[in-house]
């Protein structure tokens, strides 16, 4: 899920029972939940290393996936001694920072019943003809990243305030990158409760 800074995401995880959040953004402070502090790609390895051990959590929320993206880059510059991955020739740069974000969601994804990565929002801007236009807001990571991490989720909900309520919108449309494989978040925009999208009813997904 992504949305505004400030909306609500994080609150709305520690709301959720039996949810660990992997905090990279010292966000958490205010809130009362199960945390754990990261600072750097190292001890995230290590968080994922303790969880592999065995943990009692349903539920690993990673807040947010852009720290973790920043971490990778930086790894992969320290490993060629390069300022930037763009300093690494025919795109090897962005590859390898790629692999390395994919591969920490999947091995997070498998230690966890429900994995939550929550981003960024970012509104893209394009000109086009000499008029400027506003592609959909986004997960506020580039490139094929994004692109990667968004088809690779059963789920993309962005998270908006409506009068008093907090809301998530499955709904995509020319504003909004979301969706959803599950059949009862598909093209749904929905008050934000748990309830509405982690179904506990026998034979519901």
């Amino acid at each position: 899920m992504y949305g505004a800074p400030k909306v609500g995401k994080t609150t709305m995880l520690s709301q959720l029972d039996d949810c660990l959040i992997i905090d990279t953004e010292k966000g958490t402070h205010m809130l009362e939940a199960y945390v754990q502090e990261v600072n750097n790609r190292e001890e995230l390895i290590q968080t994922l290393k303790d969880a592999m051990e065995g943990h009692e959590f349903k539920y690993i929320a990673i807040d947010t996936i852009d720290k973790v993206v920043e971490w990778a880059e930086k790894a992969v510059c320290e490993e060629y001694e390069v300022a930037s991955i763009a300093d690494l020739t025919f795109g090897k740069g962005y590859a390898l920072a790629r692999e390395k974000v994919m591969n920490t969601i999947n091995a997070f994804r498998d230690v966890c019943e429900h994995l939550i990565i929550v981003g960024h929002r970012k509104v893209a801007r394009a000109v086009v003809d000499g008029k400027a236009l506003v592609e959909p807001e986004s997960l506020d990571i580039t490139g094929k990243l994004k692109n990667l991490i968004m088809s690779d989720c059963d789920a993309i909900g962005y998270v908006l305030r409506e009068d008093d309520k907090l809301m998530i919108s499955f709904k995509a449309d020319e504003s909004i990158e979301a969706g959803s494989r599950c059949e009862h978040l598909r093209g749904q925009h929905i008050e934000f409760d748990w309830k509405n999208i982690y179904k506990t009813t026998k034979g519901e997904k």
